[in-house]
């Protein structure tokens, strides 16, 4: 079994190339940064709980710069969100999707499954459901209609 030391993960960077060439290290964020941004954005938490269109709620917003200076280590630096907020719309993505994928590695409906156990366990819940898969396409019937124009007309 091992110890939690011997486990502790190296801090998640990734280098991003943005349009005019120049390298930036962004990072994963941890909880503390997400609670001080959810403080400052209550929105933006709302959008991770999957409330409205994340993508077209941050363009323009003071909440998207405030999470990507974060991301790349100037969390609450006015001056860096200013910068943020100056970079192009594909920049300004490139960026985000990098902290997304270092911030929530198997992505954030897995996070949020571990959020609603926890609050059913706290909740009083002595056994939580087993998530249940569902097909959105629905299967071809193998049989022909039994009635109908796509009938065949019946025998005499």
């Amino acid at each position: 079994m091992a110890d939690l030391l011997d486990i502790a993960p190296s801090t998640a960077v990734d280098l991003v190339t943005i349009t005019t060439g120049a390298e930036i290290d962004v990072r994963r964020l941890h909880v503390d940064d997400l609670a001080a941004l959810a403080v400052r954005f209550p929105s933006l938490m709302m959008l991770f709980g999957g409330a409205g269109d994340g993508a077209t709620a941050l363009m323009g917003s003071p909440a998207l710069a405030a999470f990507l200076a974060a991301g790349c280590g100037h969390i609450g630096d006015e001056k860096s969100e200013a910068i943020v907020a100056s970079f192009s719309i594909e920049d300004q993505f490139k960026l985000l999707n990098a902290i997304l994928r270092l911030t929530f590695p198997n992505g954030l409906s897995s996070v949020m499954q571990e959020v609603e156990t926890m609050a059913r366990l706290l909740g009083g819940a002595t056994e939580v459901p087993k998530a249940v898969k569902t097909r959105l396409k629905q299967s071809p019937s193998p049989l022909q209609p039994s009635s109908g124009e796509d009938s065949r007309p019946p025998m005499q």
